[in-house]
């Protein structure tokens, strides 16, 4: 009975899956399980098609099609739900075929596949260099946008040609160059396209997409830039090191321990002992740690993490994992500074193209919302300009909203009046030296710190899996020269 059951909610969830994705695809999961759990203990053959009722669901939503106006995001979690059970099968059966080195080899392969993406991460960041600085150049040579974007395409049939015709073809029907760009070129870096919607509001855009091209030029020199350490030569290493360490000490060094109990009497060195211990509370204690590490970044970490780097951020309504991310980096030690000095590099900025076009300071602060800052960077401007509406003095709002003493400086009237615009020029070459600074720091400090680490723990590993050896060596030594 069970079974005909089964078999029919399969046909079901089939049938939903091409015809109502979305609630195929919440709702077959519980529907599975449901049936594993009551069919346990009754019905073997329902227990097996209990699985088959997800699986079958989410491909059958994966290759449906989508209808013009309806949502794809059922379609979307479902190829990443396949893509990622593949990834386990994979990882699996590798372990199972070659042991720790055939999932050290997958993991590795995993570590090329990165490689990959950060290229594509890469070249999409030279393809935004590129329109932003042939929209700059066409702007600063005081020409038709919408011709000049034609005409630096040229007919061809390369990436950053269409890119800039669909641009064009949205300019010339009335769209602006904000609203164009959002069109033609989805792809586009959150913090340009939002710097542009508020420049065009106070009719600064050459300089404002000036200082886009700044930005993006600064960071494609940063890529360019040969690293001390790669990012993931730590990653191999760990990674490495673990699966060749639980090797050596499951099936090699247990034979060197019998050799000196029964032929010198004597125990493993105090490093072989203490390297032993440890992988045995990591193995037997906190295995299952282990592999639900291993399972959480296959499933979460690599998904979301992709996710993130490839989608644009929306600053006026935040992604939630847009607005989870900004919550943790503004609240952890070190990345809060370097949040909130990016923020401020945009903030000033465009603080200072607003009071040189002729705006009012509320007007100016409205204006900075609409740029693609941190979330809770953006409460205290929005917290600042509430103060000044309220008629607050400008200065000590933004010393109590927390925006730094140097920005309130900038606007203290009875210090440096009239000299408001020089010094937000001034502000903004200081933050974007000093975050450039740091950042360079930061690296150069981190990464011999971590190689020195690496270092001293491939070290002990090897210390401890040879001194056995040596420890032999030297006891047959001594009984055969007294």
């Amino acid at each position: 009975m069970l079974e005909a059951i089964a078999i029919t909610v399969l046909v079901v969830y089939i049938y939903l899956g091409f015809k109502k994705p979305a609630i195929a695809l919440v709702t077959s999961p519980f529907i599975a399980l449901s049936i594993f759990i009551t069919a346990e203990a009754e019905s073997a053959g329902a227990m097996v098609i209990a699985p088959f009722i997800f699986f079958a669901s989410v491909i059958a939503v994966s290759v449906s099609k989508r209808e013009p106006g309806s949502e794809q995001w059922p379609q979307i979690c479902a190829k990443w739900i396949l893509i990622i059970f593949l990834f386990l099968l994979l990882s699996v059966t590798a372990g199972f075929a070659f042991g720790p080195l055939g999932v050290a080899g997958f993991i590795f392969f995993i570590l090329f596949m990165s490689s990959i993406i950060a290229y594509t991460l890469t070249s999409r960041h030279a393809v935004a260099t590129y329109v932003i600085s042939t929209i700059g150049s066409s702007m600063r040579q005081n020409l038709p946008l919408p011709m000049a974007l034609e005409s630096a395409a040229g007919g061809r049939a390369d990436k950053r040609s269409i890119i800039l015709q669909k641009i064009q073809k949205w300019l010339v029907q009335g769209y602006s160059l904000s609203e164009s760009i959002k069109r033609g070129y989805p792809k586009c870096p959150g913090h340009a396209v939002a710097m542009i919607t508020a420049a065009e509001r106070i009719d600064q855009l050459p300089l404002a997409i000036s200082a886009i091209e700044a930005d993006l030029l600064t960071k494609a020199d940063n890529r360019r830039r040969i690293n001390p350490v790669h990012p993931l030569y730590p990653v191999i290493v760990i990674v490495f090191t673990f699966f060749v360490l639980l090797s050596v000490v499951t099936f090699v060094i247990p034979q060197f321990k019998s050799v000196l109990e029964e032929m010198v009497g004597e125990e493993l060195p105090g490093a072989t002992r203490l390297l032993m211990e440890i992988v045995r509370f990591i193995r037997f204690e906190y295995g299952w740690l282990l592999w639900l590490a291993f399972a959480l970044t296959i499933l979460v970490v690599i998904p979301v993490s992709i996710r993130v780097r490839f989608r644009p951020r929306r600053p006026q309504k935040p992604y939630l994992l847009s607005r989870i991310g900004d919550f943790i980096k503004w609240h952890l030690p070190i990345l809060h500074w370097f949040e909130k000095n990016y923020s401020m590099v945009q903030v000033v900025e465009l603080l200072r193209l607003s009071l040189n076009a002729g705006y009012t300071v509320d007007d100016t602060i409205k204006n900075t919302l609409e740029l693609d800052v941190n979330n809770c960077f953006r409460k205290r401007l929005k917290e600042w300009l509430e103060k000044v509406k309220r008629g607050d003095n400008i200065a000590t709002a933004v010393r109590e909203s927390n925006l730094g003493s140097a920005l309130a400086w900038a606007f203290d009237e009875q210090v440096n009046q009239g000299n408001t615009l020089s010094i937000l020029e001034m502000l903004e070459s200081f933050y974007r030296t000093n975050y450039s600074y740091y950042v360079n720091l930061a690296r150069f400090i981190m990464w011999p710190c971590v190689t020195l680490i690496m270092g001293s723990m491939v070290g002990f590993v090897i210390y401890a899996i040879f001194s056995p050896s040596i420890a032999v060596v030297k006891s047959l030594a001594e009984a055969v020269y007294p």
